[in-house]
């Protein structure tokens, strides 16, 4: 059942009697009947589940799935770098349109030694690598295809991105995955032909370049009210091929090991759960989500695991693009430190994992910007995990199963070795004697998913406080990992409460961290004057409006509102000499909109209101393109515009999809400036910039909606801005 299991938890080295034993300790107390499922492309275990089961049932029937050795290995990797470069790092796009020149792709200075050393000073130490996105251009020299880097003039055709990613991994002892859209814009998309197209360009990514950790098929596109193209995918023999070549390899997405967490924003859900119900009552299942409502807020609670045919581990991923879109585009911005953190404990601190992409620029480097913040995340966390404050401590459990799970094996680091509660408890309470008095604010726990699945619902933690336990902190699922934020805390004991668990519970590693302080960042704002504004709050702060850092003694120090009637970008941090992590500011702002006149539209002041959840509709139909017109108070010369969408779900509501913008010329008449559209939209809901190959001279804009996501009938725009620098 697990190619890993050579010892056991605290019952050291029973040798071969240890799959029977756990097979046993799975099925017992059970009585309620229940099949296993012995899935071919999953060797974890999975089970079914009947149509008239009882909440009891399900609830203990959760508590035996578990899962396979591949899942557990990618669980615990925690963290893992993205690379998304091609074709539309030189054109901008986020999803090309497939006629692309492959002339454009000649990076001058690609240097893949940057890009895998810029994640591993994050802590990351797996790369997944895009080998062909949507539009079909292969990143190696594919022999199936023309549309890959053998026709391009870069290195005269004899390069292969794959390769040198790859090599520059295997130099830093990084694992290496391949990411591979199912989706084609190419032909033979749609046809049966298709299957055999992917068969081929998997074997060559397979065979060529030796251990792969994991494929990636993204479901972008899948569905042909995306694409607008019906494929019947050959699952099993596209699966079977994964499985036979590289046997170790997990297959993420459109796959049956890994699930999408529900956006693209480094976000996860509070409450996590790996036990996932499956629409599909056969064991081999495939497609995108295999029936998953990936974006429910409740998945995995046990009144929605009833309405599926079938119980299985599928582990979330999250996603976080560190310059906000996954392909590399000029304007774009960077996160923020703080976010970047927050996204961590969101992520692989609630039971997921996260996936930091980087996306090198159009000379094939990791812009400076990038490098920096992902060496300063990576600083971040290793002081904070660079004590853990209950190292020699001692617990104490109010109850023990029998059998050898103590209370102090929580502090040996590994998972099999574990508390668990007694058989037919759900509660159970831990008292940790410290080392002396420690001061924490970061509490980990760990379940021993491999022998007891997921089970803990609800927990608290207690500080003991001048002679009475305080509560500091409430959990809810745990898994592989929780990470829980508390108040700054100085104690000398600390105790556990399992509140709630779906079976007796079991803890496998508590740990206490400290995590630094982040020096906020100041506010910016534009005001109703027009002029822009930074918040002080007793500290100077320093700014830049040229996109250098406002951390160098170069940096303008502020004073007073600046006038920036023509917008900008705006970087700003308070001054700090003690503080080892600060917070950046960035902010762009387009044309003063104080004296624009926009009209055709109701509620025109929503698109310029510098709030997202106000917008405009517009009806788009086939006989009807809804738009807007911006009036300026003089000519003005413009580079390039901004378009917000709402936030919210990937099937919240419609947003553009493709647009044409008009200007009015000198003689009063609508000329055509620009047209596009914005792809992945609905799953990175955020702000879009379009840069114009010149600038044009001109007093009004014309915006038209030309479709909605999803071709709903109304797109809503929640910010518009126009840019003239």
């Amino acid at each position: 059942m697990y190619m890993f299991l050579n010892k056991y938890h605290s019952l050291k080295h029973l040798g071969s009697f240890v799959i029977l034993m756990l097979c046993a300790y799975v099925m017992k107390g059970q009585s309620f009947n229940k099949e296993y499922i012995k899935n071919s492309y999953y060797d974890g275990t999975s089970v079914k589940i009947s149509e008239d089961i009882s909440t009891a049932e399900i609830t203990e029937l959760a508590t035996t799935v578990r899962p396979s050795a591949r899942q557990l290995r990618w669980q615990q990797l925690g963290m893992l770098g993205f690379i998304h470069f091609n074709l539309n790092s030189f054109t901008g796009r986020q999803w090309g349109t497939g006629t692309e020149d492959l002339s454009i792709f000649n990076p001058s200075k690609l240097d893949a030694k940057q890009w895998v050393s810029t994640l591993k000073k994050a802590g990351i130490k797996t790369v997944i690598m895009v080998a062909k996105h949507h539009d079909g251009f292969c990143l190696w020299p594919s022999s199936f295809r023309e549309r890959s880097v053998k026709n391009t003039p870069w290195k005269n055709g004899k390069g292969d991105v794959i390769r040198e990613v790859f090599d520059a991994c295997r130099a830093e002892g990084m694992g290496v995955c391949i990411y591979y859209s199912p989706w084609d814009k190419q032909e033979p998309y749609g046809k049966l032909s298709y299957n055999d197209l992917m068969v081929n360009e998997l074997t060559e990514l397979l065979t060529n370049y030796g251990y792969v950790d994991l494929v990636w098929f993204d479901g972008a596109g899948i569905d042909p009210a995306i694409s607008g193209v019906k494929m019947d995918f050959d699952w099993p023999r596209i699966y079977d091929t994964i499985r036979k070549l590289q046997p170790q390899a997990l297959i993420s997405g459109a796959g049956p090991d890994i699930r999408w967490v529900g956006n693209e924003s480094g976000k996860g859900r509070f409450t996590e759960w790996s036990v996932q119900g499956v629409a599909l009552e056969e064991a081999d299942f495939s497609g995108y989500d295999n029936g998953v409502p990936l974006q429910a807020k409740n998945l995995g609670n046990i009144n929605e695991l009833k309405k599926f045919k079938q119980l299985t581990w599928l582990p979330a991923r999250g996603g976080l693009p560190t310059r906000h879109e996954w392909f590399w585009a000029p304007g774009q911005r960077s996160r923020s430190l703080d976010y970047m953190v927050s996204s961590y404990f969101e992520t692989v601190g609630q039971n997921s994992n996260l996936l930091v992409n980087i996306s090198p620029d159009n000379r094939g480097l990791v812009p400076d910007s990038d490098v920096l913040l992902l060496e300063q995340f990576g600083k971040y966390l290793k002081a904070m995990f660079k004590r853990n404050y209950a190292s020699g401590a001692v617990a104490k459990a109010s109850a023990v199963e029998p059998g050898g799970y103590a209370a102090n094996y929580l502090f040996d680091e590994d998972l099999r070795s574990c508390w668990l509660a007694p058989e037919n408890t759900t509660t159970g309470d831990i008292e940790v004697e410290l080392y002396g008095m420690q001061t924490f604010n970061v509490i980990k726990l760990q379940e021993n998913i491999v022998d007891f699945g997921q089970r803990i619902e609800t927990f608290e933690i207690d500080i003991w406080k001048n002679n009475v336990w305080k509560t500091v902190g409430k959990g809810t699922t745990v898994g592989i990992q929780r990470l829980l934020k508390i108040p700054e805390s100085k104690t000398n004991k600390l105790r556990i409460r399992i509140t709630n668990s779906r079976k007796n519970p079991s803890l496998a590693t508590l740990g206490l961290y400290h995590a630094p302080k982040i020096t906020p960042g100041p506010r910016i704002n534009r005001n109703l004057d027009g002029t822009i504004s930074i918040e002080e709050n007793s500290k100077s702060v320093r700014y830049t409006t040229d996109g250098t850092d406002p951390s160098k003694p170069t940096a303008l120090l502020y004073k007073k509102p600046l006038e920036l009637p023509l917008g900008g970008k705006i970087r700003a941090v308070f001054e700090s000499e003690k503080d080892d992590f600060f917070a950046e500011t960035n902010k762009d702002f387009g044309i003063n909109p104080k004296h624009w006149r926009i009209k055709k539209v109701e509620n025109a002041n929503f698109i310029s209101d510098n709030n997202v959840a106000t917008t405009i509709k517009l009806n788009v139909t086939k006989k009807t393109k809804n738009y807007f017109i911006v009036e300026l108070p003089e000519e003005t010369k413009l580079s390039g515009f901004t378009y917000t969408p709402p936030k919210g779900p990937s099937d919240g509501p419609g947003r553009v999809e493709s647009y044409t913008l008009y200007y009015r010329n000198i003689m009063g008449d609508w000329k055509e400036l620009h047209s596009g559209d914005f792809g992945n939209i609905d799953n990175n809901p955020i702000e879009r910039k379009v840069n114009f190959k010149g600038k044009i001279n001109t007093k009004a804009i014309k915006f038209q909606v030309n479709s909605a996501t999803r071709k709903k009938a109304m797109a809503h725009v929640a910010e518009f801005k126009l840019l003239a620098l």
